[in-house]
């Protein structure tokens, strides 16, 4: 009898320690799924590097948060991505901040400066080291959004249906550029809209444009910009250096637990070095498939080049003057490029 009660005894015991046990061990974690727009057309190397992002953070966080990308415009337009971001229709979107530096002019300088930057370590440091991200974090918080990280890369060409051997080629010519690009043509004479990237063929194709910056070489010669212009022009003068953004919604961004928003931070910086490092040997590869495609590349001379600086840096500092913040952003990278030697 008194080994049965004690064998009783025993079970209650077992039965209540499973109790006590940590409620993380009994429950399934919570699961979080992410919709996220991004800038680029499907099948391109970017979009790539998109669909590997989801695919790393689902891995890191064991599936705990999915996120399921969407192409350009199949969820909103993509110059009204952050108005959607902020009003939680999507939870992330993956931008070139051009699209808006009307509604924040800040943003001018962290996706891409005309003759600015040369290459992408110095942007990166920028960022990273000189207080960029919390400086365009402050900005975002406005937003109700959170900057999570630039994916930064080289040189955009030029895509053109006429050959551009000077400046004085620009002009009265029409182009599709976005950000602080866009003013700057516009002051060399030519004329600009900013078109979303995925509508840049078929605006080239039927004579809408003359000439555009769309991406990088091997995104451009996946895009098949080989069939609508027959001329490549270097250096891409107008972005030297590219960042585009991961940004989440500022609520869905708080409802993750602090680890997971951890793996999301350190995937996007992987996410960077991945897209850098392939945008390098995929776009040397893409420029000698655009000549066996019978396309003219041109170098621009570095006389010509030089010329333009005057007019970038006085598009630089109308856009420092719109607001506080990008004065700030501009002072803090005017110091650092003044450092590098690349302006006096």
């Amino acid at each position: 009898m008194r080994e049965r009660i004690g064998l009783v005894w025993l079970l209650v015991v077992c039965i209540g320690l499973v109790f006590l046990l940590p409620s993380s061990g009994m429950a399934k974690e919570k699961t979080y799924k992410w919709k996220m727009q991004v800038l680029w057309d499907p099948g391109t190397l970017p979009y790539k590097i998109e669909e590997q992002f989801a695919k790393r953070v689902s891995e890191l966080t064991d599936g705990q948060l999915q996120i399921k990308v969407f192409p350009p415009g199949s969820l909103v337009p993509t110059a009204q991505m952050l108005d959607a971001l902020q009003a939680g229709m999507i939870d992330m979107m993956k931008q070139y901040e051009g699209y808006y530096i009307g509604k924040m002019p800040e943003v001018a300088f962290t996706s891409a400066l005309p003759l600015g930057f040369t290459d992408t370590w110095q942007f990166e440091t920028w960022f990273w080291q000189l207080g960029g991200v919390e400086m365009v974090r402050e900005s975002y918080e406005k937003y109700n959004c959170y900057y999570i990280a630039p994916t930064i890369y080289g040189q955009e060409p030029i895509h053109s249906t006429f050959p551009i051997r000077s400046v004085d080629d620009l002009k009265g010519k029409k182009g599709r550029f976005v950000g602080l690009a866009g003013p700057v043509m516009q002051k060399l004479g030519a004329s600009v809209t900013p078109l979303p990237t995925a509508e840049v063929y078929s605006a080239l194709e039927k004579g809408v444009i003359d000439f555009a910056d769309r991406g990088g070489l091997a995104a451009n010669f996946d895009a098949g910009l080989y069939e609508v212009a027959d001329y490549i022009i270097l250096p891409g003068f107008h972005q030297p250096t590219t960042a585009t953004c991961y940004v989440a919604n500022m609520n869905a961004w708080n409802q993750l637990p602090s680890h997971l928003q951890n793996i999301v931070e350190t995937a996007a910086r992987e996410a960077s070095a991945e897209l850098f490092q392939q945008h390098l040997v995929k776009g040397m590869e893409a420029l000698d498939k655009f000549k066996e495609k019978g396309i003219e590349v041109i170098h621009l001379p570095d006389d010509e080049v030089k010329a333009i600086r005057q007019t970038a840096i006085e598009v630089w500092q109308d856009y420092a003057g719109k607001n506080d913040q990008a004065k700030k952003i501009y002072q803090s990278q005017k110091e650092w490029m003044e450092m590098l030697e690349l302006i006096d």
